[in-house]
């Protein structure tokens, strides 16, 4: 089971007149505790908000009444209500207060960017979460946004703690790497600029962040984080989290919703008992789904239950767009073929090949076949930036990452990127090989990190000359690659 790095911790510091208190609330307490945070501090949340987009150090509540076993489920109310506030801990602030009237006079907020920085760190903040936007269109319902918004920072994100900013949505967005805090605020930002209305539940119980969505007037769980696999794996996004009822989520016996108890400070306005998608056919998907031309896209593993993956378009009908008549399998998967989008097309693959489909005409073209002398089969593919990536290994899968595969132009033109054979030669002293660059276009670039032991001239032919190793890089269509030669035997 997935570990789950979401630590809620809650300190106090010691001011003059002002007694101090610490709070751990580890009774199985939910975030947001609805009836205080939303009824009875509405408007001292909104002011922590304000101020803590100001930047500022001190934050005076005397005038909201705030009490001490609330301080810390308000601040939280504060940033989680507002995941745009990525750049203040929101686990973590210094208070003051009045022992006699239990009121919180002052908070200081740990900022954990440097708030000279912060400007530029909200410009890429803002840039990423748009381009996650893209192409939703306003008239969508909020299903339909709901899914594709899971979908999309599923395979955007790997679940990764790396410091204490890995808990915010910036690092979710920016640096594709968060934990289960940062998915939930990010998926609440994302959905929060889509129109649909949703709440971050952090259980402190059991130590994890996920939302609440509400459509047509219910609530629904989901869970991006659960659905994220680990180790991060191109185009594998589950839907076993997705638009849950209370019941339904807490029949995965095996997961991290064990130990929550939604009866302890949930308000009935906010249970989740609607049941509509508790069975829905996306529970068995496992890559993403895309919506486009009035359709969803997804890779179905045994469509219709007959033995075979293919492409399905579900619209007014279900249909398969195309049957994948390989199988290859990988210990706990049943057959692996991933797709992902990219500006109006769907790249998606078979076991040694990878097709692209115009999703406005319905037309696949090959744009990828395996060399015969690579011995893998696919089992990811994404877009990123400028290019099309796959994963091509097996027994090697956990370890390896996404080869770059095919560059996209803006006009969507397709250019196949350069690739070694080898990632590493061992040749006889005075002996001559030619490292030879497959696919792509152009001349190439060879250089030595050391000629004394083996040299390398324009059209990639080596010579080794002294025991001992180096390594050969080929620069080509703006791709490094390298080859490290070993070089054996004595010198004549």
């Amino acid at each position: 089971m997935k570990k789950i790095v979401c630590i809620l911790l809650v300190f106090a510091a010691f001011f003059q007149s002002f007694a101090v208190s610490a709070e751990s609330n580890k009774e199985g307490k939910i975030y947001p505790l609805i009836p205080a945070v939303d009824k009875y501090y509405d408007e001292a949340k909104d002011y922590i908000a304000q101020c803590l987009r100001e930047r500022k150090t001190t934050i005076d509540i005397s005038a909201y009444d705030v009490s001490v076993p609330d301080m810390m489920y308000v601040f939280k109310a504060a940033v989680f209500d507002n995941p745009d506030i990525f750049y203040v801990n929101a686990s973590y602030i210094e208070y003051k207060f009045s022992k006699a009237e239990n009121k919180v006079y002052y908070i200081s907020p740990v900022y954990i960017f440097k708030k000279s920085k912060i400007p530029d760190y909200i410009k890429k903040f803002n840039s990423a979460a748009l381009s996650l936007t893209d192409g939703i269109n306003p008239s969508w319902s909020d299903y339909r946004k709901a899914l594709v918004l899971h979908d999309r920072l599923a395979v955007h994100c790997e679940y990764k703690y790396q410091n204490v900013k890995s808990y915010t949505a910036y690092s979710a967005f920016v640096t594709r790497k968060s934990v289960c805090e940062g998915y939930a605020r990010a998926y609440s930002y994302l959905l929060s600029l889509t129109g649909v209305d949703s709440k971050i539940i952090n259980v402190e119980s059991i130590k994890h962040c996920w939302n609440m969505v509400k459509l047509s007037g219910k609530w629904y769980h989901v869970d991006v984080t659960a659905d994220d696999p680990t180790p991060d794996t191109a185009g594998y996004v589950r839907h076993n989290f997705f638009l849950c009822s209370d019941k339904k989520i807490k029949s995965y016996k095996d997961e991290q919703h064990v130990g929550w108890k939604n009866d302890i400070t949930y308000n009935s306005e906010y249970k989740c008992s609607g049941y509509k998608y508790d069975s829905a056919y996306f529970r068995k998907i496992t890559s993403q789904i895309v919506y486009d031309n009035g359709a969803f896209y997804y890779m179905d593993n045994n469509f219709k239950g007959k033995g075979k993956a293919a492409l399905v378009r579900r619209g007014a009908s279900v249909k398969a767009v195309k049957y994948i008549t390989d199988n290859w399998y990988r210990i706990g998967y049943n057959a692996f073929p991933k797709l992902c989008e990219r500006d109006g097309y769907i790249y998606y693959t078979a076991k040694r090949t990878v097709y692209r489909m115009k999703i406005s005409s319905g037309k696949i073209k090959r744009v990828f076949d395996m060399p015969s002398f690579w011995k893998d089969s696919f089992y990811g593919i994404k877009s990123q930036g400028d290019y099309i990536y796959a994963v091509r290994k097996n027994e090697e899968f956990a370890k390896k990452s996404p080869f770059r595969l095919l560059k996209i132009s803006s006009k969507n033109k397709i250019l196949q990127m350069p690739f070694l054979k080898y990632g590493k030669l061992t040749m006889k002293n005075k002996s001559s090989a030619v490292l030879k660059v497959y696919r792509g276009s152009g001349n190439s670039m060879y250089t030595s990190s050391n000629s004394k032991v083996a040299k390398v001239n324009s059209k990639g032919r080596i010579r080794a000359l002294k025991k001992g190793s180096c390594t050969i890089t080929v620069v080509r269509n703006g791709k490094t690659m390298k080859c490290k030669i070993t070089v054996t035997g004595k010198n004549q």
